[in-house]
């Protein structure tokens, strides 16, 4: 009898003892997961195409040679007329505030008209005029950096600054004296300047990778200076020094298109967090 009381004592107590440890572990908390810190996100570098057409407000400091300089002249007037330009450029987003382009433009022809008075005992009235005609173009190449104000409803306002070269060319200039009957035209000359601009103006996305530019800019082209002088008459000296065409700046309006080209977007994002256990 004894022998089989303390069977049953036993048997209970190795019954509890592999159930209390299954109990008190249902009263244990639950591990604790910690998270992977989920870094900031930063904008993939995509890149932009750009082409645009616009019309300039050109206007010159001065014009002068050494004859000018030299002798008793009175400029009266000078005035560029109004050309078209286009352009085409590459460039790359760095953040949502900041891009960068170059662009290359082909600026067309804008007719130079200029007046000056000098005095002379062999001009009739004492006094003649030299009538200035010619033809401006140029090349420019910029490196610009703008800032994306703010967006709000596909509006963008922005400003920026360029820099770069411009290759001036003067062609078809005439000097005509109409008291003295003379005529002198100069050879054709290109020169290249140290350029730099300042630009304003806003986008407007009209499609997910497409986006309308309307923009302002100042910009500053250098000098531009013709051949030497010749005439066609051969008793008149030959050979007179080149007009230049000092400091050339011009107000440009343009209205261009911008398509973005994509670029690695999963280059610069942290992947999705995976839960580590706590030990």
């Amino acid at each position: 009898m004894k022998n089989f009381r303390h069977a049953i004592i036993v048997a209970a107590a190795l019954t509890i003892g592999q159930t209390v440890p299954a109990g008190a572990a249902g009263l244990l908390p639950p591990p604790i997961i910690e998270p992977v810190p989920i870094p900031e996100p930063v904008a993939a570098w995509d890149y932009y195409f750009r082409a645009y057409i616009g019309i300039t407000s050109q206007k010159i400091d001065t014009f002068t040679n050494e004859v000018i300089e030299a002798g008793d002249f009175t400029i009266i007037d000078h005035d560029f007329d109004s050309s078209p330009f286009l352009g085409l450029g590459i460039g790359y987003v760095i953040s949502d505030k900041f891009r960068v382009d170059l662009t290359g433009e082909y600026r067309g022809k804008s007719n130079f008209q200029a007046l000056d008075t000098y005095v002379d005992v062999f001009c009739p009235t004492g006094v003649c005029t030299n009538e200035h005609t010619g033809i401006k173009s140029e090349w420019l190449y910029l490196a610009n950096a703008y800032w994306d104000i703010v967006t709000f409803r596909g509006f963008t306002p922005y400003v920026g600054a360029g820099i770069g070269a411009a290759a001036v060319t003067l062609d078809g200039f005439k000097d005509v004296n109409l008291v003295n009957n003379g005529l002198y035209w100069a050879q054709e000359n290109t020169q290249w300047n140290l350029a730099w601009a300042l630009h304003t103006g806003f986008s407007y996305e009209i499609a997910p990778n497409l986006a309308l530019d309307v923009g302002y800019r100042f910009t500053y082209l250098g000098d531009g200076k013709t051949g030497s002088y010749y005439t066609y008459d051969p008793a008149a000296p030959q050979g007179l020094p080149p007009i230049t065409l000092k400091d050339i700046t011009s107000h440009d309006v343009h209205i261009g298109l911008r398509w973005a080209l994509g670029g690695n977007d999963n280059c610069c994002y942290a992947p999705d967090p995976i839960p580590v256990p706590f030990k």
